[in-house]
C-alpha cells in the first residue's frame, strides 16, 4: 500500500433506528478534516439469526421505544479498545484494519459470532472505508469495487410481509422502481392470504400496463424456520389455520409441493427460506427439483456465516444467498463471503437488517460486490428509500462519466 494516511481519531455515539431503538453511529477521522461516518442497524446484533427479521420489513424487535439493543456497550468498546488499537494505522489499508478488528473480536469473531458486537466491529470497519474513499475523492462503491463495480442490482420491493416484486422488464433502476411503485399504488389493501395477495398484484400489474412474467415477477419470503413445528416435524401455516379453523401442518415434501404450485400459478421466480434452516436434506431435494426454475434463497439457512455457506455448497442446498450488511463482521469478511458464494454459482442478494437507519451503505456494497439483487424494503419508509435514492445516484455515475 503506497498511500499513507493515519487514522487520527475514532468516535462512536448512540442514535435512534427506524423503530426508535438505540443503535450505533461511528466516525473515523483521518488526515485534515476527513471523516467516514456509518450508522449500523440495531438488528445486526440480534443474536443467533444474524439480524433476521420475521418476514416483515418493519419488524418489531420486541424492545420498548428507545431500548438499548447493545448500543451503549458497543459505543464504549469503540471509544476505548478499538480506538486504542486503530489510531495511527493507515486508513487505506482495509485488510490490516479488519485483521486488527478480528483479532480484537477473539477466535469466533470471523466465524459467525462477535464477542465485541457487530455494531462495533462492522461499524468501525465500514467507517474506515468511508474515510479512505473520501480522502481519495471516490464514491464508496468505486473505492471498494474498483473498475469492476459497473452493474446495478435488481431491486426486490416489498409488497407485504411475505411477498415482494422483482422487476425485470425495465432497462434502468429508475424504471424498475417506478414500475413497482405504480403496481403497489394500484394494489390497495394488503392481504395476509398469499394467494389473494399474489392475485391482487397480478391484477394491479396488468392494470398498470405491465406483463406479469415478462416485466415483473414475484418473490415469497416464507421464513419457514419461524413456522416449523419441531415436535411434529412439519410446517405450520397460521393464516390457513385461522381461515379453516383447523390444523394445517405440511411436511417438507408437502411444503415444497405447495410452493412449486404457487410458483407455477403466479409467476413466482424467487422463494426465500421455504424450509427450516436445519433441514439440509429437504433443502437439497427442493433445490434439485425446483432450483432450475426458481431462485431458492437462503437467509436464515446461511445466516451470512462462512461455515454454514460451505455446508450448503457441499449439500447442494439453495441456489442463492441473502447477505445482510454487517453480518460479515468486517468489510473484508463480507467481501470474502460474497465472493465465495458467487464462485460456487450462488446468486447474491444484499439485504437490510431489522432496526434500519438512513445510512445508504447497503446500496454501495451491493454495487461494489456485484450483487445480483438488493432488498429495498417498502417504498413508503424513508430508511429504505434513502438506499433507493443512493442507487439512483450511483446509476447516473455508472451510466455517465464515472
Amino acid at each position: 500500500m503506497d498511500a499513507e494516511l493515519p487514522i487520527r481519531d475514532i468516535f462512536a455515539r448512540e442514535i435512534f433506528d427506524c423503530d426508535g431503538n438505540l443503535t450505533v453511529e461511528t466516525e473515523v477521522l483521518a488526515g485534515d478534516g476527513i471523516v467516514g461516518r456509518v450508522s449500523v442497524p440495531s438488528g445486526t446484533d440480534a443474536g443467533n439469526d444474524a439480524g433476521m427479521d420475521t418476514g416483515n420489513d418493519a419488524a418489531d424487535t420486541g424492545n420498548d421505544a428507545g431500548a438499548d439493543t447493545g448500543a451503549e456497550k458497543a459505543v464504549e468498546i469503540i471509544n476505548t479498545h478499538i480506538a486504542q488499537e486503530l489510531i495511527g494505522r493507515n486508513v487505506f489499508d482495509q485488510k490490516e484494519i479488519d485483521k486488527a478488528l478480528t483479532r480484537l473480536d477473539g477466535p469466533n469473531g470471523s466465524n459467525g459470532r462477535s464477542a465485541l458486537g457487530t455494531q462495533a466491529v462492522f461499524g468501525v470497519s465500514a467507517a474506515a472505508a468511508r474515510a479512505a474513499a473520501a480522502a481519495l475523492k471516490l464514491p464508496l462503491y468505486r473505492y471498494l469495487g474498483g473498475v469492476h463495480a459497473k452493474s446495478m442490482p435488481v431491486p426486490e420491493v416489498s409488497a407485504s410481509a411475505g411477498v415482494y416484486l422483482i422487476p425485470s422488464g425495465a432497462l434502468s433502476l429508475r424504471g424498475q422502481l417506478t414500475m413497482c411503485i405504480e403496481i403497489l399504488r394500484l394494489t390497495g389493501t394488503v392481504s395476509a392470504d398469499v394467494r389473494k395477495m399474489l392475485d391482487r398484484l397480478e391484477w394491479a400489474a396488468e392494470r398498470a400496463g405491465f406483463q406479469v412474467g415478462k416485466d415483473v415477477t414475484f418473490g415469497l419470503r416464507a421464513s419457514a424456520s419461524w413456522q416449523y413445528d419441531r415436535e411434529r416435524g412439519c410446517y405450520r401455516f397460521p393464516y390457513e389455520e385461522s381461515v379453516k379453523e383447523g390444523d394445517v401442518c405440511r411436511t417438507a415434501k408437502e411444503a415444497a409441493a405447495y410452493y412449486e404450485e404457487l410458483a407455477e400459478e403466479f409467476h413466482v421466480s424467487s422463494i426465500e427460506d421455504p424450509l427450516d434452516c436445519e433441514d439440509w436434506n429437504g433443502w437439497a431435494q427442493m433445490t434439485g427439483s425446483l432450483g432450475n426454475r426458481v431462485q431458492l434463497a437462503g437467509d436464515a439457512l446461511f445466516r451470512s456465516d462462512p461455515g454454514r455457506l460451505e455446508k450448503g455448497i457441499k449439500a447442494g442446498a439453495a441456489n442463492a444467498v441473502v447477505i445482510r450488511a454487517g453480518a460479515g463482521r468486517t468489510l473484508s469478511g463480507l467481501s470474502d463471503l460474497i465472493k465465495r458464494a458467487q464462485e460456487a454459482g450462488y446468486s447474491v442478494t444484499v439485504a437490510h437488517n431489522a432496526g434500519e437507519t438512513a445510512d445508504t451503505l447497503a446500496a454501495d456494497l451491493a454495487v461494489a460486490f456485484r450483487a445480483a439483487r438488493i432488498r429495498t424494503g417498502y417504498p413508503c419508509h424513508m430508511e429504505y428509500m434513502e438506499k433507493c435514492n443512493r442507487l439512483l445516484r450511483i446509476e447516473e455515475k455508472i451510466r455517465g462519466t464515472d
